[in-house]
């Protein structure tokens, strides 16, 4: 059981060159994100019989007026990436997707965090219960998307089991992210995309 819910990474791959890699993030965490926008066999979330509003049911879960306000964590992505310019990057990442002429979606960076998010407030007990910072946790609509930048890999390790953040995962562990919230009118109301580009491996390195 997770308590407050709170989902999924991006990270590098320990083979690859630091371009080719940091493209690979940037494409990882959109594909994941935009996975529930764009799904190659239809929607992947639509509105049942129960919770949402009747007259919705059996339409595609959205984003509400189409727009998306993201919020990055305060922290950096990695020695060579620090917050400017990871921010810069994931601006850069989403520019990709918004800017295709079939696009019906709006993206914008509406702040920060009010955190680095990190192993020290992130954690997980014995029992498998999360606790995380509250504005990153299902309930924190007034930042529907949040971006976290696991520095050290820690807050992988607290999500997907110790371990899970060393460098020899990251080509497993690559990205991972989930909307959380919905609400009754189907609409997204929360996701989260947490993104590592292990610094231990930069350093070794």
């Amino acid at each position: 059981m997770i308590r407050p819910a709170t989902e999924r990474l991006i990270e590098r791959d320990r083979k690859l060159p630091a371009k080719i890699t940091l493209r690979i993030i940037g494409l990882s965490t959109l594909i994941l994100f935009f996975s529930t926008v764009t799904h190659a066999g239809g929607p992947e979330y639509v509105a049942g019989s129960t919770y949402f509003n009747s007259s919705t049911m059996g339409q595609p879960l959205t984003w509400s007026q189409g727009q998306v306000n993201y919020y990055t964590d305060q922290g950096d992505l990695s020695p060579i990436l620090a917050n400017s310019a990871a921010n810069a990057f994931v601006a850069g990442a989403f520019q990709q997707w918004t800017s295709v002429s079939t696009a019906s979606l709006t993206v914008i960076a509406a702040g920060q965090l009010q955190e680095d998010v990190n192993g020290s407030n992130i954690q997980v007990n014995s029992e498998g219960v999360v606790t995380a910072p509250a504005d990153i946790t299902p309930s924190a609509t007034y930042e529907p998307v949040g971006i976290v930048y696991d520095y050290d890999g820690t807050v992988t390790d607290a999500l997907l089991g110790q371990g899970a953040g060393d460098p020899s995962q990251c080509f497993w562990n690559a990205a991972y992210g989930s909307d959380d919230n919905f609400g009754v009118a189907a609409n997204f109301l929360h996701s989260l995309v947490s993104s590592m580009a292990n610094a231990r491996f930069n350093l070794l390195n």
